[in-house]
């Protein structure tokens, strides 16, 4: 069932994917934005907006997947109680005396005493082979959920990230309590859904090309190592050329280009571009060869 549904909904979380490595890809540019329209906060979406409908980004496709899985969940659960209820979960399976658990029949909020309560002299009431038996569920299916955690949530270097990063790390913990109150069906279903998910994931994103970043903002599939791109605060970029530079300054498709002269005659006069730029010499506007007057001169002296 889990393979099934994986495969169904594989087009969604393919897409999904795609979106979370544009946003990763996009962060440089998203915090630029945050720090020069700090002051301005509905400039500062706007602009952010932009970015993302640029690059076809939805930053809420991430949660799609796991809004089809709820249903999917749901269903599966009241099928396994149904199950359970006319004695076709009460047969062994691998390991598992049954697929029922400890825990059916029992009150809801009372789901976890079969571990918790009820010992004689140090033995839980199911006897440890059971117990133990029952008990690796919970345990398989908080570490695969910390194995998918680690291997598909991007490193940040971002402190709030880093701190929620930090508080989900109670989450598997929170369902493997989750996975004691509930029929061992449904812990089974569980762990081959997370192995399942993140063997996707891995495959996908390891699929799919890095991003790079142009001028204009746009996240693009690259072979090479994404750069960041600084777009809409970068200081305007300027080509320089090998063999001198010009008196003038020529702007050509944004880019700021110097005009290239003989570097012989080049004078200790300077042009400073863009402001926040290097100084750039300058050549004098004379040809080789001196001005009229100097021409004159040598003729009188002749």
């Amino acid at each position: 069932m889990t393979v099934v549904i994986k495969l169904l909904t594989f087009p969604l979380t393919k897409s999904q994917l795609e979106s979370t490595n544009k946003m990763q890809a996009l962060q440089p540019t998203i915090k630029g934005l945050q720090a020069k329209y700090q002051s301005n906060p509905e400039v500062m979406n706007q602009k952010i907006a932009e970015v993302y409908q640029t690059n076809d980004v939805n930053p809420l496709a991430g949660c799609i997947p796991s809004l089809v899985q709820i249903p999917v969940f749901i269903g599966l659960y009241r099928s396994v109680l149904n199950l359970a209820k006319e004695n076709a979960l009460d047969e062994p399976f691998l390991f598992l005396p049954n697929l029922e658990g400890p825990t059916y029949g029992a009150d809801p909020a009372h789901g976890s005493d079969w571990i918790l309560k009820n010992w004689v002299d140090g033995v839980p009431s199911l006897g440890w082979e059971d117990t133990i038996a029952f008990l690796s569920i919970p345990i398989f299916l908080v570490i695969s959920q910390f194995v998918s955690m680690n291997l598909m949530q991007p490193k940040s270097d971002d402190p709030q990230q880093q701190q929620a990063n930090i508080i989900l790390k109670v989450l598997p913990f929170m369902v493997g309590w989750f996975a004691l109150n509930v029929p061992s069906a449904l812990g089974i279903y569980w762990v081959v859904n997370n192995v399942v998910t993140t063997a996707t994931t891995l495959y996908i994103r390891n699929s799919m090309p890095a991003m790079d970043i142009a001028a204009d903002g746009s996240a693009a599939a690259s072979s090479s190592v994404m750069t960041a791109s600084t777009v809409d605060f970068n200081p305007t970029p300027m080509n320089e050329r090998a063999v001198g530079f010009g008196g003038g300054v020529e702007e050509d498709s944004g880019m700021t280009t110097l005009t290239p002269v003989d570097a012989e005659i080049v004078e200790e006069s300077v042009v400073t571009v863009g402001g926040d730029g290097p100084d750039i010499p300058a050549a004098p506007s004379s040809k080789r060869g001196g001005s009229k007057r100097k021409k004159k001169k040598k003729r009188r002296k002749n």
